[in-house]
């Protein structure tokens, strides 16, 4: 049996936690998840709430916050501008980790990750512009997936992610950042990932 388990990095340890049926907040602060981003401007807090946004469900450790600065810049928790690479952001410091596992080994191919409405997967999430950048892969730059004004989003603009050799789990470290381009709750926003494995 194939399955996905969306975690992040959080808790009294931190380390990498099912967020199960909850969800990835972004806000504008480190440790309130209910602070709104100001249009136009990226994240500076993420966060794991059960609800749009809910209470925080963190614990001890808020998730790691990953902020676009340019096309290839990031702030992490809200440090100064560095590079972005796979030898400044840890996989410890990506805000979400995806693990694909099957109960026998698998290769994975045609791996995308993508942003949507929460309904339709070809459809984008109204009213965003969201970023993402696969860890482990020598990239740096961000890549954009969602840019409602602009059109894109959804399965047609998502991330192709790395293929992976044959192996019962595959980890996808990723960083994500949000930035509003309309003021109100974004609450058609999704993230998910799409796979052959044989």
């Amino acid at each position: 049996m194939a399955t996905f388990t969306f975690k992040g990095f959080m808790g009294a340890g931190p380390s990498w936690t099912d967020i199960g049926a909850n969800t990835l907040v972004f806000s504008s602060s480190l440790t309130d998840l209910a602070t709104n981003i100001t249009v136009a401007q990226f994240n500076d807090g993420t966060h794991v709430g059960n609800g749009d946004p809910g209470t925080d469900q963190c614990g001890a450790n808020h998730v790691n916050n990953n902020k676009y600065l340019t096309g290839s810049t990031i702030s992490v928790n809200g440090g100064g501008s560095e590079a972005l690479n796979d030898t400044n952001l840890t996989a410890n410091e990506c805000s979400l980790n995806v693990l694909f596992n099957h109960g026998s080994a698998v290769a994975l191919s045609s791996v995308l990750f993508y942003c949507y409405d929460g309904t339709t997967p070809a459809t984008r999430a109204p009213g965003l512009d969201v970023f993402c950048f696969e860890r482990g892969t020598a990239q740096t730059a961000w890549v954009e997936i969602n840019d409602d004004s602009g059109a894109q989003g959804g399965t047609g603009n998502g991330d192709s992610f790395e293929n992976r050799t044959a192996a019962t789990d595959h980890d996808y470290y990723v960083a994500l950042t949000a930035s509003p381009e309309v003021v109100g709750a974004k609450t058609l926003f999704d993230l998910a990932m799409s796979l052959v494995y044989s």
